[in-house]
C-alpha cells in the first residue's frame, strides 16, 4: 500500500503553483505605475515613428472602456500621424490606432 501523502502530493503541488502565479500577477499589477507605462509606450512610439518623433509628443488619459486602464496619445506638434495606444491594467498595449481618424 502506498503512503497516504503520495495521493495528496500532486494536489499540493497544483495549489502551490496556482498560488505562486497569483502572487506574481498580483505583484506586477500592484507595482506597475502610470509613469512607467507612459514612458515605455512613448519610447515605443519614438522607435516606430519618424526621426522627428519625441518622447514629449505623448500624454495619457484614463481609459473609458471596460478592461482598459490608460490611453496614451502620441502625436507630433504638427498634429499629423498620431497614434493612440490602449493599455490594459497590466501595462500591456492591447490595441493601437490613429488619433482622430488620421494616419
Amino acid at each position: 500500500m502506498r503512503p497516504r501523502w503520495l495521493f495528496y502530493a500532486p494536489i499540493l503541488a497544483l495549489v502551490l503553483a496556482v498560488a505562486g502565479i497569483g502572487l506574481l500577477l498580483g505583484a506586477r499589477l500592484a507595482l506597475t505605475t502610470e509613469t512607467e507605462v507612459i514612458e515605455r509606450v512613448a519610447a515605443r512610439y519614438v522607435a516606430e515613428s519618424s526621426p522627428q518623433a519625441q518622447l514629449s509628443d505623448c500624454h495619457a488619459r484614463p481609459a473609458q472602456s471596460e478592461g482598459l486602464w490608460l490611453v496614451v496619445l502620441c502625436a507630433p506638434v504638427q498634429g499629423r500621424g498620431g497614434v493612440a495606444y490602449f493599455i490594459d491594467r497590466f501595462g500591456r498595449v492591447r490595441d493601437q490606432g490613429p488619433v482622430n481618424g488620421q494616419g
